[in-house]
C-alpha cells in the first residue's frame, strides 16, 4: 500500500494528460498467483518492477505449493471470494473454469495472439468454456524421451521411432550391446506413481471420456497399453520401481542408462552443466512414441469473474506472456515455451540443436488429460500396483473403472476431451 501511495504522489506531479494517454489503468492494485516452483514464479517476480513501472498497476504475486494452489483457486472461486485476480492453473482446476472471464473481446481487441504452438493454442491445452476462451497458455511441456547419443551411435542405433513396438525393439538391441556393464538401456522414475500415466497415454489408442460424458476406457486398448507400460520395467535398473524423478535423472546424468523417460524440461539445464552431468552434449531428445500421445503440461493465467480490475489483470497477462518473454523464460529458467519463435531462433537453434526440432515435434501432437484430480488419483494408484507386481493389468483397469464412476467429469473437460478426439463417438 505504501509503494502504492507514493506512486499516486508521483502521478500527481506529471503533465496534465499523460496518466490517461500512457498508463490507463494506474493506481489499480492486482493479485496474481503462481505454482511455487522457482520457474514460473520467478519469471513473474522478473517483470514485477517493469510492469509497474510502465503500467502504474501494482501487482501482488502469490507463489504457492501446487496442491495448496489449486485449492485455493476453488475456494475463492466457489465462494465468489475474489481474493485472486490472474490465476494460474490447469485442467485440474476445471470444476471451476465457469466461473473464469471470457478473453475473447480481449483477444480480438488488441489482436494478441502471434506465433503460439497451433495445437498448444486450441481448446485442450488452452482453456475454453462453453465455446469461449478463458485461458492463455503460458508454458508448454511435453513428456519426452531423451538418450544417449554416444551410444547409440556405438550401437549403430537410429532414435528415430514412431511406436512403442519401435522403442522396445531398440531397447532390446542396447540390451545386448550394453551386456556387461553398467548402464541400462532405459530409466524412468517409476517410485513417483503420478508420473506413470504418461507412459500410458502414449500407447493407449482410444478415448477418456464415453459418450455420455462419463470417465471411461476402451478396455481391450487399455490392457493392452497397460501390460505394454508395466513390460518397461524389465529395461530399468535395479531397484527401479522405487526412484523418484531426481533419483531417475541422476541416474541418466551420471551415465547409467542410455534412454530416459521424461519431462525434458526437468533434465534439460542439468544435462548440459558439468558441473551436474556426465553427459554433455552426449544427449538428444528423441521423438515420443505413438499410438497415443505426450502427455502436455500447459499452465494457463485466467482472470476471475469476480476481479475489480479486469482491465488491469489482462495487462499483467500481455505482459507476462509473449514470445520475448516466454523465450526469456526458456532460457534462464527451462521454462518450455509455447511460441513457435522460441524454437525457430536461429541462435537457439544451434545451442538447443540436441532438443530441437524432436520437442517441437513432440509438443505438436502433444495433448492436456480431463482428469479431475481424484480421477488422476485413481488411476495412477492402480498403475502403481500394477508396476510393482502387486495387481494385474485386468485388475488395475477393473479397479480404475470402479473408482471413477463415482467421480463426476466437469462439463468443461467433456469439452476439452471432445476437442482433443478424446470422447467416445456417439
Amino acid at each position: 500500500m505504501k509503494k502504492a501511495m507514493l506512486f499516486l504522489f508521483i502521478l500527481a506531479l506529471l503533465p496534465a494528460g499523460v496518466l490517461a494517454q500512457d498508463m490507463p489503468h494506474a493506481g489499480a492494485e492486482i493479485v496474481a498467483t503462481y505454482m511455487q516452483s522457482g520457474t514460473y514464479d520467478v519469471g513473474a517476480e522478473n517483470i514485477e518492477e517493469a510492469f509497474e513501472d510502465a503500467t502504474g498497476i501494482e501487482v501482488e504475486l502469490v507463489a504457492l505449493p501446487w496442491a495448496v494452489l489449486n485449492q485455493n483457486h476453488i475456494t475463492d472461486l466457489t465462494t465468489g471470494t475474489g481474493e485472486f485476480d490472474v490465476m494460474s492453473g490447469e485442467f485440474w482446476i476445471a470444476s471451476v473454469w465457469d466461473k473464469m472471464l471470457p478473453l475473447d473481446e480481449f483477444v480480438e481487441r488488441d489482436e494478441y495472439g502471434g506465433d503460439f504452438i497451433p495445437t498448444i493454442w486450441q481448446p485442450g491445452p488452452s482453456g475454453h468454456f462453453d465455446g469461449k476462451r478463458i485461458g492463455i497458455p503460458y508454458s508448454a511441456d511435453a513428456y519426452g524421451i531423451i538418450y544417449r547419443t554416444d551410444i547409440f551411435e556405438e550401437a549403430g542405433i537410429a532414435a528415430d521411432w514412431e511406436t512403442w513396438d519401435d522403442y522396445i525393439a531398440a531397447l532390446d538391441e542396447l540390451a545386448m550391446h550394453l551386456e556387461g556393464t553398467d548402464i541400462a538401456p532405459s530409466v524412468f522414475a517409476w517410485g513417483a506413481s503420478e508420473q506413470t500415466p504418461a507412459i500410458f497415454l502414449g500407447m493407449y489408442d482410444g478415448y477418456l471420456v464415453n459418450a455420455d460424458g462419463n470417465y471411461a476406457l476402451d478396455e481391450d486398448s487399455a490392457i493392452a497399453a497397460l501390460n505394454q507400460m508395466a513390460s518397461l520395467l524389465a529395461y530399468n535398473p535395479e531397484g527401479a520401481t522405487g526412484l523418484s524423478i531426481d533419483e531417475a535423472n541422476s541416474v541418466f546424468l551420471t551415465g547409467k542408462a542410455a534412454t530416459m523417460i521424461c519431462w525434458v524440461s526437468f533434465v534439460r539445464a542439468s544435462a548440459q552443466n558439468p558441473d551436474a552431468s556426465l553427459v554433455v552434449d552426449n544427449w538428444a531428445t528423441a521423438p515420443f512414441p505413438g499410438p497415443g500421445f505426450p502427455f502436455l503440461s500447459a499452465w494457463n493465467l485466467f482472470i476471475s469473474e469476480y476481479s475489480e480490475n479486469p482491465d488491469a489483470a489482462w495487462e499483467w497477462v500481455k505482459s507476462y506472456i509473449n514470445s520475448e518473454q516466454a523465450t526469456q523464460r526458456f532460457v534462464e529458467l527451462g521454462v518450455g515455451s509455447p511460441y513457435l519463435s522460441t524454437y525457430e531462433d536461429p541462435d537457439l537453434m544451434d545451442a538447443y540443436s540436441h532438443d530441437f526440432p524432436n520437442m517441437v515435434h513432440n509438443l505438436g501432437r502433444a495433448q492436456s488429460v480431463p482428469w479431475v484430480f481424484e480421477a488422476f488419483e485413481i488411476f495412477f494408484r492402480n498403475t502403481s500396483e500394477l508396476v510393482i507386481g502387486s495387481i494385474s493389468a485386468e485388475e488395475a483397469l477393473a479397479n480404475t473403472l470402479a473408482g471413477w464412476a463415482e467421480v463426476t467429469v466437469p462439463p468443461a473437460l467433456v469439452q476439452s476431451a471432445a476437442a482433443q478426439g478424446q470422447q467416445q463417438d456417439m
